[in-house]
């Protein structure tokens, strides 16, 4: 199974969403498939995301942190540089072709279409978590939004 995560890079953590996306990941990782969990690693619940992944880890030996980039940047670099194990595997779809103004909203779509399940924190109907969300929702994927706890 696959999980793409979506959500705003101003997201607050609490230890509520904490638990919940924990809670999660357990449920999913307690099939007998592999979890493949898709971040894209720019902002604030990218990371949060990444880290609830790599929390749960430490239980369930079946899931995957996969950090998903449109591009190299030398920011990135350094910070896999730092923490060399903290990902299982770094992913660059083919989007060479793509303009880079408009490289991260392909990466996102290209998660989505991957995906089996998004799980996201969309708090208002802007930005490009937001888009990705909609993309999801207009391809049939299932979703959670951990704002408001519901799935749809």
């Amino acid at each position: 199974m696959i999980v793409t995560f979506c959500g705003h890079r101003d997201f607050q953590e609490t230890d509520d969403i904490k638990a919940r996306l924990t809670g999660i990941l357990m449920t999913l990782s307690a099939r007998e498939e592999p979890l493949i969990c898709y971040t894209g690693g720019y902002g604030s619940f990218d990371r949060f995301a990444a880290r609830c992944v790599k929390e749960a880890q430490k239980t369930a030996e079946n899931i995957r942190n996969c950090l998903v980039v449109p591009y190299l940047t030398v920011t990135l670099q350094k910070e896999l540089k730092e923490q060399p194990d903290f990902f299982d595997e770094v992913i660059y779809p083919a989007l060479e072709y793509v303009p880079p103004k408009y490289a991260i909203l392909r990466r996102n779509e290209w998660m989505v279409e991957r995906a089996d399940l998004v799980i996201g924190y969309i708090a208002h109907n802007f930005g490009g978590a937001a888009r990705t969300w909609k993309y999801a929702k207009r391809k049939g994927i299932p979703l959670i939004n951990l704002a408001d706890d519901t799935t749809s």
